[in-house]
């Protein structure tokens, strides 16, 4: 997962719960699910993993955000997500809750259990690696998010301005079970498997960049999410023979949780990018929180991704609940505030 500022993070939490089929040779902990093609296969091309028991037949996107066309300034705030609702079948009944496995506050002192921040600030003196080539490697990152250190650092929670991105991976570092990651890079592992829950509580006050770049966007917070491959290749760009060199514009694209699309705004939406591959977006978005923090989610479950505002009375806890889930991705087709589309077939 990966933010920008200027926002002030107050907690992060990661769940995941059992999957039908676990594609254990797969690192894709950042990424919506890539749907298979349907090309033939060479004879000298392992089959494919079996496709799990249960696939709705339509991939879809879910948002509970106010409504942009139905809802003159000022805007109003969303609706909470967290009412009860009727009790919905369960396709994946092996378990009854959900295990946070990845858990971070800012509450001094900052803490992480699970979770290791980066940044794209590799220096061969420190950690990760640089060359004229593909610019800077990941590397571990200060408590603020703007210098490279030589190892791991708990976040302070605070991203001061757009000029500022971290990213954050679990603490598990890349082995044989990663797929190619740039030599000499910091490279971590993402969450793997199908189904998963990331949660924060942030703040996203206004505060334009300070730099000398006045061409980068100012006052523009987001968090998005990538397949775990693009940040260990190559985030930003191409080579220097404007090749790209990551996943990126061949299928993997991101999924923009929520992002403020111009210096300064008050709306915030998501998006899915996938060039050459199925994408996304509408016109929905929730306010942003100035002055205030605000709780959301982002589920991945069963092949479907809900983005939704939470209550203010949604605990991070150590586990949720089946009902929990359901209620957070409780679709009400009557609410101005609920938003579904299909992004495939």
């Amino acid at each position: 997962m990966h933010l920008r500022g200027p926002m002030n993070v107050s907690q992060i939490a990661v769940y995941t719960f059992p999957d039908v089929t676990a594609y254990t040779d797969q690192d894709v902990g950042n990424d919506m699910h890539q749907g298979q093609t349907n090309e033939p296969q060479s004879s000298s091309e392992p089959p494919l993993p079996p496709m799990p028991l249960y696939r709705k037949c339509q991939t879809t996107f879910e948002t509970r955000v106010a409504n942009a066309t139905a809802s003159p300034t000022p805007f109003p705030d969303p609706e909470p997500t967290m009412a009860s609702t009727p009790e919905k079948d369960v396709s994946i009944a092996a378990a009854s809750s959900w295990s946070r496995v990845a858990y971070y506050t800012s509450t001094a002192p900052a803490a992480a259990t699970g979770i290791a921040f980066l940044a794209n600030l590799g220096d061969p003196q420190k950690s990760g690696t640089f060359d004229y080539s593909f610019g800077n490697s990941l590397s571990y990152v200060s408590e603020d998010g703007r210098k490279v250190v030589s190892q791991t650092t708990a976040f302070d929670g605070t991203l001061a301005t757009s000029e500022i991105e971290i990213t954050a991976f679990t603490d598990q570092q890349c082995g044989v079970n990663c797929e190619y990651s740039r030599p000499m890079s910091t490279a971590y592992r993402g969450w793997t498997g199908e189904n998963k829950i990331f949660m924060i509580e942030f703040q996203m006050d206004h505060y334009d960049n300070i730099g000398n770049d006045q061409g980068m966007l100012s006052d523009a917070p987001a968090w998005w999410f990538l397949n775990a491959a693009i940040p260990r290749v190559l985030q930003y760009g191409n080579d220097r023979a404007n090749i790209p060199c990551s996943c990126w514009s061949t299928g993997c694209g991101e999924f923009d949780a929520f992002e403020v699309l111009g210096r300064g705004e008050e709306r915030a939406k998501s998006t899915i990018h996938r060039p050459g591959n199925l994408e996304g977006g509408d016109s929905n978005y929730f306010r942003r929180p100035v002055g205030r923090t605000l709780k959301f989610a982002v589920v991945l479950y069963q092949f479907n991704i809900t983005a939704t505002v939470l209550g203010d009375e949604f605990v991070f806890g150590k586990s949720l609940s089946m009902d929990q889930v359901k209620s957070v991705v409780q679709y009400d087709p009557d609410s101005s505030t609920h938003s579904l589309f299909a992004i495939g077939t």
